[in-house]
């Protein structure tokens, strides 16, 4: 929530793991965030917020414009059967969509 990414930065943290946004079974007991729970809680910090949970080829794309700092991607590399392919899909879907606001 906003409430507790604002007590992480003036408790000094110096970025923000902010999820799960989407299906995941890498972590079952997540409490979902919806993209404009993000989008709230990247307003509300001047630290940098990573978004995590379910974050793939898919599902990337749609951080755009939450101001999201960066990704943190499990399932999508692991699971692929060409890790490199997907790594550089990934890596190209973010160059549009993270950071933008």
């Amino acid at each position: 929530t906003v409430e507790e990414a604002l007590a992480a930065q003036a408790a000094g943290a110096d970025y923000l793991g902010v999820g799960a946004l989407f299906g995941t079974s890498t972590k079952s007991d997540t409490v979902a965030v919806s993209l404009e729970g993000l989008a709230r809680i990247c307003a509300a910090v001047d630290i940098p917020v990573t978004a995590i949970g379910g974050v793939s080829t898919r599902t990337l794309p749609s951080l755009a414009g939450t101001g999201v700092a960066g990704a943190a991607v499990v399932s999508a590399i692991f699971a692929a059967e060409d890790i490199e392919a997907v790594t550089r899909e990934l890596r190209r879907l973010a160059a549009d969509a993270v950071g933008s606001r």
